[in-house]
């Protein structure tokens, strides 16, 4: 510590100033606080918060005991040290009220000034260690908090919770889950021409809106495939309004590319696909977590926002059938899935 400071709680003048001279005799680098009572040097405490106290136990107004139990109910002072100086019998019920208050040693009066040095000493390395000890706490938990914020950015809060409460998470099938899949039309054409600091940037900047708009609308994005984008509603937590949420965050998607690319010097245009149905999810990979999901609603997706146009929204049948009356929906021909054949297609108008 740069610098100690220790509260001295005396109401007897002489005994204060006697733990004053031998304490600046032997430590010039100490600086000593002074008060006449309890109920002042609570105040004193919560402004200077000591190193260390000294102080008596019989006082006026507030005695050694209650200043204690009043300190101690702050729980920032539950680890400065305090040396209780008494002239009283300490008697084991009188040792026993004062450790309960929080007093962790003693100082018989007549004051011995070896005893008091020594007890100080003991008591400042005590103080030390606690603080060197908070200090590590503090920068684990710093450092916790930081894994915690990357863990959460790569995986849905649920999972997440999951690896850290129990070290696993099974794979699980939900049901009731609605999926958008978007892709940045002629990205691959575009991105050539464009130096990749400058690339990386926009990618960046689309995709940390679109986070922050799925997020708005309790959707969750599950990852990023170059200029791809996969998020759900409905997963790892049920929601009723799956289908409805997705749109919405779809819809708000196409209006910040629209308004974006009014003063932005790369234009982009997405397609958007979403469809609704059961989806598998689960952690890929030991090592590097990946929280991917499966099936044929995925796939379904997929083809949707391929077969889609630039700033439209695609949706299947099953969306449609959760979201008409809630959204404009025109009807566009069948069309041929893999592994399901025709399937009937609609476009969100906004």
């Amino acid at each position: 510590m740069d610098q100690t400071t220790i509260l001295i709680v005396e109401d007897d003048p002489l005994y204060g100033k006697i733990i004053e001279k031998v304490l600046r005799d032997v430590d010039d680098n100490i600086q000593l606080l002074t008060s006449g009572d309890g109920i002042e040097a609570l105040r004193i405490a919560k402004h200077k918060k000591p190193d260390l106290i000294i102080t008596d136990w019989d006082m006026p107004r507030m005695n050694g005991i209650d200043f204690c139990i009043k300190l101690h109910e702050n729980h920032e002072f539950n680890n400065i040290p305090v040396i209780m100086c008494t002239g009283i019998n300490t008697s084991s019920e009188n040792l026993k009220t004062a450790f309960e208050s929080g007093v962790v040693d003693f100082i018989r009066k007549p004051i011995d000034k070896m005893e008091l040095l020594s007890r100080v000493y003991s008591m400042l390395k005590l103080s030390e260690s606690y603080q060197t000890i908070k200090k590590q706490k503090e920068k684990i938990l710093e450092e916790k908090e930081k894994s915690d914020k990357l863990l959460l950015n790569i995986l849905p809060a649920k999972i997440a919770h999951d690896l850290k409460s129990c070290g696993t998470t099974e794979p699980e099938l939900f049901k009731n889950v609605t999926v958008y899949l978007s892709d940045i039309v002629d990205f691959t054409k575009k991105a050539a021409s464009i130096p990749p600091k400058e690339l990386i940037y926009e990618l960046n900047d689309i995709f940390k809106a679109f986070d922050e708009i799925m997020e708005k609308h309790q959707c969750e994005r599950i990852k990023t495939v170059g200029d791809g984008y996969m998020a759900v509603c409905g997963m790892p937590i049920p929601n009723k309004n799956h289908a409805e949420n997705i749109v919405k965050a779809a819809i708000e998607i196409i209006q910040f590319m629209e308004e974006r690319n009014k003063n932005n010097q790369y234009k982009w245009e997405i397609r958007i696909g979403i469809d609704t149905g059961d989806v598998v999810g689960g952690i890929v990979g030991t090592k590097k977590y990946i929280y991917d999901v499966f099936g044929d609603t995925i796939n379904t997706a997929s083809r949707l926002e391929e077969t889609s146009e630039p700033m439209r929204i695609h949706v299947t049948e099953n969306t449609h059938n959760l979201i008409k009356g809630k959204f404009v929906l025109i009807e566009q021909p069948p069309i041929e899935i893999k592994g399901k054949g025709k399937m009937n297609m609609f476009f969100v108008q906004f």
